[in-house]
């Protein structure tokens, strides 16, 4: 019989299973790894489930997790890429041009994670729902806060990035 737990917890995949999946992708790009974090995420906010208190919606909460875990894991896929020696069987196949163009979208890439991991948590959180393409209004609703508010720090943290990535 199943725990009340693990109730809650089929309610939340049922329910924001979609959500955190686009989160991911938007987070992690369309990569072969997309479906391991993926699964990260999940077991992340199973383990904290019990712990989640309402102080906030609990979509909310659960982007929250979903943007911790994703940056937890850009990190440790980037030190895992250092590691590797040279590029990708995806790199060796493609003429120069387009070798070069892939690997500079994957610095510009892995240099806007960076920098977004140089942001504050809320900062994070309205840029990574930004990026997953919600309207001003949608982050709103989930942040708590009104539309003008998510309008400036939006822009706010657009500037804040371009110097980052510019550092």
């Amino acid at each position: 019989m199943p725990n009340n737990l693990t109730v809650k917890f089929d309610e939340v995949v049922n329910e924001h299973g979609q959500g955190i999946y686009r989160w991911c992708k938007a987070y992690y790009g369309l990569g072969p790894d997309l479906d391991d974090l993926y699964q990260e995420v999940l077991i992340n906010v199973w383990k904290a489930l019990g712990s989640f208190r309402g102080d906030s919606k609990l979509s909310t909460w659960i982007y929250r997790i979903t943007i911790n875990t994703a940056i937890t894991y850009g990190r440790k896929q980037s030190k895992n890429r250092l590691k590797e020696s040279g590029l990708n069987d995806e790199y060796l196949t493609d003429d120069r041009s387009d070798k070069e163009e892939k690997i500079r979208k994957e610095l510009q890439y892995q240099q806007l994670l960076k920098a977004i991991t140089r942001l504050k948590p809320d900062q994070r959180m309205i840029i990574g729902l930004y990026l997953e393409d919600l309207s001003y209004k949608e982050i709103a609703e989930v942040i708590g806060k009104d539309t003008n508010y998510i309008g400036v720090k939006i822009n706010r943290i657009k500037e804040k990035l371009t110097k980052l990535m510019q550092s």
